[in-house]
Formats: C-alpha cells, sequence, structure tokens
C-alpha cells in the first residue's frame, strides 16, 4: 500500500431486520469499497474543472484530539493515567503531529472513474494548519515532502520505501493521491461531506450514493445479478423443495440490494463513543430516496407494537423480541421453508427413507393444519415473537418465548397430533402429551434421549423442551421444575398487557439485551476461581449495569437504524486489558 494521507492519521490513532439482509448490506458496502487499496493503474478521465468533486465513498476520523480525548477517557476509567503517558510519549516521538489541524476531521475518500470499466480512486485528505511544520513530521515518519518546481500548492510525498504519492493544497486540506490524474480536480470541501459524519461518528466508512453515476451503480447491480444468476441454479440430485427455499433465499437479498442500488442515499457504519452516557455505540443507518418503493418498504416494515410487549425484561442475562412487517421476498423464503418442512415432517412421521421421491411421500392433515398455520401467520406478514433467559449463577436456568399466530388454535391441535404420532417412531426423542395446562394452554414435553453434560448443568438433569397453544399465541420453555412456572409468569404479564406509549416512528423492531456478567458467571459456575478473562471482566463490570449489551433496529426517516450499544464496564475492559498488556510487555 502507498504511504498516502490517511496514514498519519493511522499513525496517531494511538490517541426490522432480518439478519440476512444485515450480510447484503455489508457485502454491498465492502463491494463499493473493493480496490481501493491498490489502484496504481486507474486513471481519472475528468478534467479539472469548476464544479466540486464529492466522494462516493468516505472513510472519515473525526479529529485527532477527539481521538485522544476518548483515548485519556478509557485509562482515566481504569486509572491508568500511566498508560496514557505513554501513549502520550510515542506520539511525541512524530513531533505531536506537528502541521496538522487536530480539530477537523481527516481520513479516505473514494472517487469512481467514468471510463468504460469504472474504477475505484482513493485520495486521502488531511487538514493542514502549516504546510512546512506537516513536512517535518512526515520526516519523523521516514518520508519526504518535496514542492513540485514551478507548481503552487503541489507536493510529493516520497516514502523510504514504495512508490511516490502526489499532494495537492486546496484550502485548509492536503489532498493526497496515488498518480497526478487522482487529485487533477476541485474537491469538495470536507466540511461540507466530512463534517456532518464527524458530528455523528468518531469514525466511520459512509457511501454516498447520491453521489454514484447512475452508470456505476447499474454497473455493479449487473455484475451481483450474474454473480447471484450463476449460484442459483438448480444443482445436481438437489431436491425441488430445498431448491426452492435456496433460490428464495438469494432473490430477497438480490431484491434488497436492488433496492439500495437503484433508490439508496446513504448506507453508513459509524462507532462513536459518548462519554456523557458513558457508553459506546456500533451504528448500521441505511436510507432511501424519499418517495421511492424502496422508502415506502423500509416504512411499511415497521410493525405495530409487539403482542409481547410487556413480557420484556432488562434485568435477566438475556431479552430479545421481534416484531417487524415482512416484505414480498421475506415471505416467499419463509413459504418455501414452512412447505420444505411439511416434506419433511411427512416423511419422518412415514418413516421413509430421505431418497423416496416427494410424489411418494404421503400427506398427513396433522401436518397440513400445522403448517396450514404458519403459512397463514407468514400470509399475513407480521413477524412477532419474544425469548428470554431467567436464571441465577449456581441455580438452573430456564429459556421462555412465544411467537404470534394468526391461528393458533389450529396450529396446537395438528401440533397435538404429530407429537402423538411421532411418539410412536423410534425417533431420539421422549414425547409426552398434556403434562400440564395454564387457562386454554394444553403443555407437551419433548426430551432428548441423549443429552450432553452442558446442557444438564445449565439446565438440570430432567430438563425438556415444554410448548403448547392458546388462541393467540405458540408459547414454550426449556428447563426443568421452574420452566413452566417462569412460562406462566411470562404470559400472566403479556395478559395484564402494557401500554408502551410509543408511537409507530418510535417502535423497536428488533431488540436483544445481554447482561454479560450473568453469562461470565454461567460459564464459570463449575471452576473455583474464575478464569483469566473472566476475573479481569468482572472487574470491569463492577458497576450495576455497566455489563449491558443492547441491539436494536429502529426506523428512522427515508430509512433505519441498526445499533450496538455497550454501556461503560466494555469501556473499561478495553482499557484494563490494554494497560495490562503494555505493563506485562514493560516488566511493570
Amino acid at each position: 500500500m502507498q504511504l498516502s494521507i490517511d496514514r498519519p492519521v493511522l499513525l496517531s490513532s494511538p490517541k426490522t431486520l432480518p439478519t440476512h439482509r444485515l450480510t447484503a448490506i455489508f457485502t454491498l458496502l465492502a463491494i463499493l469499497l473493493v480496490g481501493s487499496v491498490d489502484t496504481s493503474s486507474a486513471q481519472d478521465s475528468a478534467d479539472t474543472d469548476e464544479a466540486p468533486a464529492y466522494p462516493v465513498v468516505t472513510v472519515c476520523v473525526a479529529s485527532v484530539d477527539r481521538i485522544m480525548d476518548h483515548i485519556g477517557y478509557v485509562f482515566g476509567e481504569v486509572e491508568r493515567p500511566e498508560t496514557m503517558d505513554m501513549i502520550g510519549a510515542g506520539l511525541a516521538n512524530f513531533r505531536d503531529l506537528e502541521g496538522l489541524d487536530r480539530t477537523k476531521p481527516g481520513g479516505l475518500m473514494i472517487f469512481i472513474s467514468e471510463g468504460l470499466i469504472p474504477m475505484p480512486i482513493p485520495v486521502g485528505f488531511l487538514p493542514v494548519k502549516d504546510i512546512g511544520e506537516l513536512g517535518q513530521t512526515f520526516g519523523t515518519m521516514g518520508a519526504q515532502l518535496k514542492a513540485v518546481p514551478g507548481e503552487e500548492d503541489r507536493y510529493e510525498l516520497i516514502p523510504r520505501r514504495g512508490p511516490t504519492s502526489f499532494v495537492v493544497i486546496q484550502g485548509d486540506y492536503a489532498f493526497i493521491g496515488q498518480n497526478e490524474e487522482s487529485i487533477n480536480r476541485t474537491f469538495a470541501l470536507p466540511e461540507e461531506f466530512a463534517g456532518p459524519l464527524a458530528n455523528r461518528y468518531d469514525i466511520c466508512a459512509s457511501a454516498n450514493l447520491r453521489k454514484t453515476p447512475k452508470a456505476v451503480r447499474d454497473l455493479i447491480l449487473m455484475t451481483i445479478k450474474n454473480s447471484a444468476q450463476a449460484s442459483m441454479q438448480r444443482r445436481d440430485d438437489e431436491p425441488e423443495a430445498v431448491y426452492n427455499l435456496r433460490r428464495s433465499q438469494a432473490e430477497g437479498n438480490l431484491h434488497f440490494v436492488e433496492n439500495v442500488l437503484r433508490d439508496g442515499e446513504e448506507l453508513t457504519l459509524g462507532f462513536k463513543v459518548d462519554q456523557t452516557a458513558k457508553n459506546a455505540s456500533l451504528e448500521l443507518v441505511v436510507k432511501a430516496t424519499p418517495g421511492s418503493s424502496f422508502a415506502k418498504e423500509l416504512k411499511d416494515g415497521i410493525a405495530k407494537p409487539s403482542y409481547f410487549a410487556s413480557a420484556i425484561n432488562e434485568s435477566i442475562p438475556l431479552s430479545g423480541s421481534i416484531s417487524v412487517m415482512m416484505d414480498k421476498p421475506g415471505r416467499k423464503t419463509l413459504l418455501d421453508l414452512f412447505n420444505l418442512g411439511e416434506q419433511e415432517s411427512n416423511r419422518g412421521l412415514a418413516g421413509l427413507d430421505k431418497d423416496i421421491a416427494v410424489e411418494d411421500i404421503p400427506g398427513q392433515q396433522a401436518t397440513q393444519d400445522l403448517f396450514d398455520a404458519l403459512r397463514e401467520t407468514i400470509k399475513e406478514g407480521h413477524l412477532d415473537g419474544f425469548v428470554q433467559f431467567f436464571g441465577e449463577p449456581g441455580e438452573k436456568f430456564v429459556i421462555v418465548g412465544g411467537v404470534k399466530l394468526m391461528n393458533a388454535s389450529a396450529f396446537g391441535s395438528g401440533l397435538s397430533d404429530v407429537l402423538e404420532q411421532a411418539s410412536r417412531t423410534d425417533a431420539n426423542m421422549d414425547v409426552e402429551l398434556g403434562v400440564d395446562s395454564y387457562g386454554d394452554i394444553v403443555f407437551h414435553r419433548l426430551s432428548s434421549k441423549n443429552r450432553d453434560r452442558g446442557d444438564k448443568r445449565m439446565f438440570g438433569e430432567e430438563s425438556a423442551l415444554y410448548f403448547g397453544t392458546d388462541n393467540q399465541a405458540l408459547w414454550f420453555c426449556v428447563g426443568g421444575d421452574a420452566a413452566i412456572p417462569t412460562l406462566r409468569s411470562a404470559i400472566d404479564r403479556v395478559a395484564a398487557g402494557d401500554d408502551t406509549g410509543l408511537r409507530r416512528g418510535e417502535l423497536a423492531p428488533f431488540q436483544v439485551i445481554v447482561n454479560l456478567t450473568e453469562w461470565i458467571n454461567i460459564n464459570q459456575s463449575d471452576r473455583e476461581t474464575p478464569g483469566r478473562f473472566a476475573a479481569l471482566a468482572l472487574e470491569a463490570f463492577e458497576a450495576d449495569g455497566s455489563d449491558i449489551i443492547r441491539a436494536d433496529a429502529r426506523s428512522l426517516k427515508n430509512g433505519f437504524r441498526v445499533r450496538v450499544q455497550v454501556e461503560n464496564g466494555f469501556i473499561r475492559l478495553l482499557g484494563l486489558a490494554i494497560s495490562r498488556r503494555i505493563e506485562g510487555s514493560q516488566d511493570l
């Protein structure tokens, strides 16, 4: 990699939605960034003109001073000022980055050439206070900043090893490219495109899809489509139902990527530390063109409040919920999954080998009733459910949950019949019908004949899966004697209801809350003393509530945001880990 404008910034650094949709987003962002490391052969055909050039992708660091302030905050939280002093001393070896404006954002821009084959063109940008001082700072890094004879505000950046980079000064910024053509343009002011990003995040990567030429987006989309079509071909000896499911998943991902490329405005992944709130968060933001079909799909994906809203509990080891309106590709994928599930259930109940043709598998009324209820729920489009993990270290644990169904009674009836037939097979499961009840709910018990040691340690020797239905939902729990009583409490909370007071735009279609201390204690419960990491984490999480991880998805105007937020204990954990590593290397 050539020495470019992002190198000094990096050296200064010591100072809702389904999972497959998120995978598609990260894949798309990677495609937009691909080639940015080594594009020395790429040529920019655009001539310098008066119109300012805006980047398609921006990788932005808010400022040197903000990053250093956050580093000081991290080590201050663990009372290790000496570690910060060591980092400051290391930065002093590079003249404390004299010549840079340490209060402004810097980073890397990606432009796209407009040739027959569009290529990414990386250009770094650094805020400059004094170009002479900056040249001396580069010297401490083994590079020479040399003025170009006869060219005002033009320089060559010559590293000790590797090719030369080219620099132009415009306004208060130095722009650095891997060839002269890449900097022969009038750049937009970084305050305009990087300033808003720096206000939101400390470090981020953002694709400005509005500035991406339509021809480039069409080319990327065509490339993705061609690759997807090849992967969606039916494989040799692949069952039709399996093929339909795999194809539905691929078509759903392709539909989302197509929406982003055609109607997307912004795709941003950003990280920030909030010293006032004492937390840190990683966010993914997707925004669509107002009035577009993509914007409508994103808005329609925000469902009504969850039926299980009053059951959510932040004080337990884990609590999660989902309440989203599925788009058409998502519904098709699940319908294909349930069709495959019905087929394989009939095969299992009939005791048929997997090689038996689908048309030779006899149908079952019970499985049809069961899967018809699932299909009816999917066609209605509201995916609504929750799951929770209860327990205390040293005790046995319980998992409870529920899924809203359109025709839960029919599902329950079909499930009972299927389980009764399954109990007469040689399956590796014990089935007991009607082991308990609560109101209209009749619970059935399903237990494995071969349970592993970890399962017994966590849930108890006699734990099992219990499930039953009323006229609204499928309820389930996993555990021993405490399982059904714990589930009854959750059912009571849901029945009592809870007016959340949230408007549609404030709803969280997806959320997961994890108390990490509980999980550490669970994993360490059979040890006399905690392991090295566990001991460090427990020290970091000594304050109540400092160990919480929250992940959620929320709607924005013409878009959505997915956020993972960690509380102050994780900041302390980072500070302790780094400090002790440095102390160990220094034999302190």
